[in-house]
């Protein structure tokens, strides 16, 4: 018997749901209204891959606490589990933005040869998508950081 919800590990069909829907929900209001946005800025996607590079080293950190690393700094059991908490969101997060960035880049890939804003707004959308999946990764190695190895979930 549990004591309140549990939080189950990251499925790849999890990660599938807002990747399609917000890649196609991208796509079609692109289709009707790209031409009223502004040109997309090379830092676009910066935040998202420092996000990325921050949850790999809190990644590390988490795993060789719950591991007993004599090396580790201990940490307190709700810091590892926000960082777990963290990790599912940042995955979930990162797959919704690649979904949006494939989904533009599949609307301006036919109009790249003849405008220019469009070969730069692809782009920004590929640096942009390979962040989010860098986020994916990242957020999938926190939220796999805090499982306990010789917890029961691993057993099953």
């Amino acid at each position: 018997m549990t004591n309140g919800p549990v939080m189950r590990r990251t499925r790849w069909t999890d990660l599938v749901v807002p990747f399609l829907i917000v890649g196609v929900t991208a796509y079609v209001l692109l289709r009707f209204s790209y031409d009223s946005y502004l040109q997309l800025r090379y830092l676009v996607p910066v935040p998202l891959a420092a996000l990325a590079v921050a949850e790999y080293v809190a990644a590390r950190r988490v795993r060789a606490a719950v591991r007993h690393d004599p090396r580790a700094r201990p940490m307190a059991a709700i810091v590892i589990a926000r960082c777990v908490a963290l990790g599912k969101a940042s995955s979930l997060v990162g797959s919704g933005v690649a979904g949006a960035a494939l989904g533009m880049i599949v609307r301006l890939l036919p109009d790249v040869a003849d405008i220019k804003l469009a070969a730069h707004d692809t782009t920004v959308g590929a640096f942009l998508c390979g962040a989010a999946l860098l986020l994916v990764g990242a957020g999938l190695l926190l939220e796999r950081a805090g499982i306990d190895p010789g917890s029961d979930e691993q057993k099953r």
